[in-house]
């Protein structure tokens, strides 16, 4: 899957590419081998339901919340919160968001993680997706009946995958 190694990728602004962590090597991908990470890095994203979710609040240090989620198609990830949370309050003053969703288990470690910019869905848009929510995400968390949920999208800026299973780690940014 992998073409040949070039430690110049690291300082090629907007090169995708893979590092192998133990040598730190990095690699050029083929375009059509980051489709096929792409599409392993969707599914796994389809096959959690948990993200560790880092925002900036006001006047103080970034505050890290486990978040139950949902990922369309497009990979943006859905979430709700209450209108009257700090959180709430942090990610309208400052949409910039950091999301990282970990395999549960010790081995093989596969791990997504990003940042991206949040948005409240209003109208219909916040309906599709709190039902959206409800079909993926089975949590008995779930605030479907809280007055104030209200759904956010996060649109990542960037995305890298993380992993092990093969017995090298494997570490690639993921083109968006």
């Amino acid at each position: 899957m992998w073409l040949d190694n070039d430690v110049r990728a690291r300082s090629m602004p907007g090169k995708s590419a893979c590092r192998i962590a133990r040598a730190v090597v990095w690699y050029h991908l083929r375009m059509s081998d980051q489709q096929a990470v792409r599409s392993i890095v969707q599914d796994f994203l389809e096959g959690h339901m948990k993200m560790v979710l880092s925002v900036n609040e006001a006047g103080g240090p970034p505050n890290t919340v486990l978040m139950h989620y949902a990922i369309d198609k497009s990979l943006h990830l859905h979430f709700g919160t209450k209108r009257s949370s700090a959180k709430y309050a942090a990610l309208t003053k400052d949409p910039r968001v950091s999301f990282l969703v970990i395999e549960e288990g010790l081995d093989p470690t596969r791990v997504a993680s990003g940042r991206g910019e949040v948005r409240e869905l209003e109208g219909e848009s916040g309906e599709n997706a709190k039902l959206l929510f409800k079909s993926i995400n089975k949590s008995k968390w779930y605030m479907e009946e809280a007055k104030d949920l209200v759904m956010f999208q996060i649109k990542p800026t960037s995305l890298c995958w993380l992993d092990g299973s093969s017995g090298e780690l494997k570490i690639c940014d993921i083109a968006l």
